[in-house]
């Protein structure tokens, strides 16, 4: 059995198992990783939680500042000295204030339109006292509560934040107090908290200026914090959390809480890379594991590889001393399934040597018989070629004779007119029946080779049955019984040769005939739908049901007397069937029994109507004689084939050998060559070259005229340089009219 050979490289069995191995450890690897995910956003989730845990504690201590400096700053707006519009003595009672706060850098007293009354860090009654965060003033007097300010350095240097307090009288804005508040008191605050490494804090006011930061509390207060954060910060309401940059350019995690009284928003940011450390410790500690797993697997596999291959070695030699006819030994290696495999191998060598013997005491007895059968081919073989060579022979030798038999009727019937009429009539008709029983021998030769051939083209089957049935009534002249033809009142074209298609329809006439001595036999014609039929049926001795199965077989007869009264060679329904086949039709035959006729039907596809083609001319005397040169060692056939052609008015020369014609060629100059091929000092193909070259006309007609008449004789005869191959027996009209065809397609 041939190997199957794959398009693709094998894999080893060690580099199957590591896949397998990956395999395996390719959703815990990808089940691994997922953890570790779960692991940092839970980390991530915890470290938003601790910065918004942080930041709402941050948030609640500078509520409680700011609180405490609007409480002393309300305090201070009940002093009887305000309330009693003594200025100069409530500005001493601020600074008396301002000495008792060191956070607080001074108090600042405006009226109800922000007039500036006086600065508690100026002498009171200054002139040139400004405010630097106006706004927030504004924004009192409009909504008459007390708030917050922005971050601003002072009229004399330092930053401070304003917390103002309104002083209300009837409703009505009469004083704003206001409190310049350090940021450092904010940033005491912040100092407090233990912060973690890396976090960052950082107070905002109202408009996003940093109040105070830790660490680096000096570096940042009173600058604005990254756009990053105030984008954040805008999408957080009271408290929230998310991801931006802090002053130092730095991603982290920030924990927003705002304090809306005020405005003021206390933001922690822990750094995002504490989460990439952690994803990344946690990695390598996870892919050191996996590593080491996959290792350990790797060695495992390794060693299961080795054991395998091993015992799959082992098993490739013993598969080899079993294919090799050796005996098998099993090896165990230590894996059940190889062990079992090696057994088997054992227990099928034993049983492939004892069928081993076995199958060699057979193929002695096979060898034996094989040498017969051969003998017996060769002996059929021979007998074959024999049986062949045989019926062209048979054909040949039975056509020599025929050829001057015809010859001689078609000269009595030149010149005899009237005299023996009725004796050459039953000459030509078995000379014809004869020649019949040739041609069905050789067609039977050409069927079993496959040789038999078609020349197919148009042929109207009215015509060609009509023509088949007057030559079977020449054959019965003095028949009493009908032989009726009924033709259908329109053409039936078919596709087909026409010779083989009249030989069917006289073979199917002529067997009817034979058997229907007394009887009426009846051929008719029809064409519908896309089938031409021919029925042939006669009223005679009928046939059997066992009779009818066989009847197509060759040589196969019906059952008759011993004398034979209908005679034939058994072969006409033979080739009846194969020149039906040929042509894509079928035959059948039907018999109600014996006694009772039979009928016989063709049906053949329709074909298309021919060309019309000019009228065929009867034989007639030629239109100029010519010399013509007869070469046959048959004397009789050579004369009576002269004499005809002299009688039809040619100049006729004739010899019986192919030196004789060469040496009467040159002196006669012949204009056609009439040549038998079977001569007996040089073929006739040969002595047809040799006329070619002897220096004769080149329009020479030579024609053959012999007993071998298969396709291959044809074609080697035309090879040859013949103009035209007949057989024998070859009527004179035939040979004239072949004669003026070649000369009148010369002349065209």
């Amino acid at each position: 059995m041939p190997r199957v050979r794959s398009s693709r490289r094998p894999l080893s069995l060690r580099l199957l198992l590591i896949l397998l191995i990956g395999a395996g450890l390719l959703p815990l690897a990808l089940l691994g990783i997922w953890g570790i995910k779960a692991v940092v956003n839970q980390h991530h989730a915890d470290l938003e939680r601790a910065t918004l845990d942080m930041s709402r504690a941050l948030a609640s201590a500078v509520d409680a500042e700011i609180e405490s400096t609007v409480a002393a700053l309300i305090t201070l707006s009940y002093h009887p000295a305000l309330t009693a519009d003594r200025l100069e003595e409530f500005y001493g009672v601020t600074r008396d204030a301002v000495r008792a706060r060191p956070y607080w850098r001074s108090v600042i007293l405006t009226d109800g339109a922000g007039r500036i009354l006086f600065r508690s860090s100026m002498p009171f009654g200054s002139n040139g006292v400004r405010l630097t965060d106006p706004e927030s003033l504004e924004q009192v007097l409009k909504e008459k509560r007390p708030m917050v300010g922005q971050v601003r350095e002072g009229q004399f240097g330092g930053l401070a934040l304003p917390v103002r307090v309104p002083v209300m009288t009837g409703g009505q804005v009469q004083y704003v107090v206001s409190a310049a508040l350090l940021p450092d008191r904010i940033h005491e605050i912040l100092a407090r908290q233990d912060i973690p490494n890396g976090w960052v804090i950082t107070v905002a006011d109202p408009h996003n200026q940093r109040l105070a930061r830790a660490p680096e509390h000096s570096a940042f207060v009173g600058k604005p914090v990254t756009p990053s954060l105030v984008n954040l910060m805008a999408g957080v309401d009271t408290a929230g959390n998310g991801t931006a940059l802090n002053g130092d350019g730095v991603e982290s995690v920030a924990g927003i809480t705002k304090l809306p009284r005020w405005g003021i928003s206390v933001i922690v940011g822990a750094p995002t890379s504490l989460l990439d450390r952690a994803l990344w410790t946690a990695l390598a500690m996870y892919a050191a594991a996996l590593a080491l797993s996959l290792f350990a697997c790797l060695q495992a596999a390794r060693a299961i590889s080795r054991r395998i291959i091993a015992g799959i070695n082992d098993l490739q030699q013993q598969a080899g001393d079993l294919g090799q006819g050796r005996p098998v030994r099993a090896h165990p290696c230590g894996i059940l399934e190889i062990d079992q495999l090696a057994t088997s191998l054992q227990a099928a060598s034993v049983d492939r040597l004892a069928v081993e013997q076995q199958r060699e005491a057979l193929l002695g007895n096979l060898n034996r018989s094989l040498g017969s059968l051969r003998v017996a081919l060769d002996q059929a073989q021979q007998a074959a070629r024999a049986k062949d060579h045989f019926l062209a022979v048979l054909g040949h030798e039975l056509r020599n004779p025929l050829a001057p038999i015809v010859s001689t009727l078609d000269l009595m019937d030149l010149r005899g007119g009237d005299v023996y009429q009725r004796e050459r009539q039953i000459l030509r008709r078995q000379a014809t029946h004869l020649h019949r029983l040739v041609d069905d021998l050789l067609d039977v030769s050409r069927i079993v080779q496959g040789k038999l051939s078609l020349n197919t083209q148009p042929v109207l089957l009215n015509a060609l049955v009509a023509r088949a049935h007057e030559s079977i009534l020449a054959t019965v002249p003095k028949r009493s019984a009908p032989l009726t033809l009924v033709l259908p009142p329109h053409d039936v074209w078919v596709q087909g040769d026409e010779a083989r298609l009249q030989q069917l329809v006289v073979n199917l006439l002529g067997n009817a005939v034979r058997h229907s001595p007394d009887a009426p036999v009846q051929v008719r014609v029809d064409g519908s739908g896309s089938t031409a039929t021919i029925v042939v049926a006669d009223a005679g001795t009928g046939l059997s049901a066992d009779v009818l199965e066989k009847i197509f077989t060759p040589f196969y007869q019906a059952p008759q007397s011993i004398a034979r009264s209908t005679g034939g060679l058994g072969l006409g329904l033979t080739i009846a069937r194969s020149i039906v086949d040929m042509h894509g039709g079928t035959i059948t035959a039907h018999s109600a029994g014996l006694g009772q006729g039979c009928e016989f039907r063709v049906d053949l596809p329709l074909g298309r109507e021919a060309i019309a083609a000019a009228p065929s001319v009867p034989w007639s005397a030629p239109r100029q004689a010519a010399r013509i040169l007869v070469v046959d060692d048959n004397i009789d056939a050579a004369a009576t084939i002269a004499e005809a052609l002299a009688v039809s008015g040619h100049d006729v020369r004739v010899a019986h050998s192919a030196t004789a014609a060469l040496a009467m060629a040159a002196d006669f100059a012949p204009a056609i060559a009439v040549l038998d091929i079977g001569l007996p000092d040089m073929d006739g193909f040969t002595l047809a070259r040799r006329l070619r070259a002897s220096g004769l006309p080149s329009d020479l007609i030579l024609i053959a005229i012999t007993g071998y008449g298969q396709l291959e004789d044809r074609q080697r005869a035309m090879q040859a340089g013949f103009d035209l191959h007949l057989t024998k027996p070859v009527a004179i009209g035939a040979l004239l009219d072949g004669i003026e065809t070649i000369r009148a397609a010369r002349a065209a």
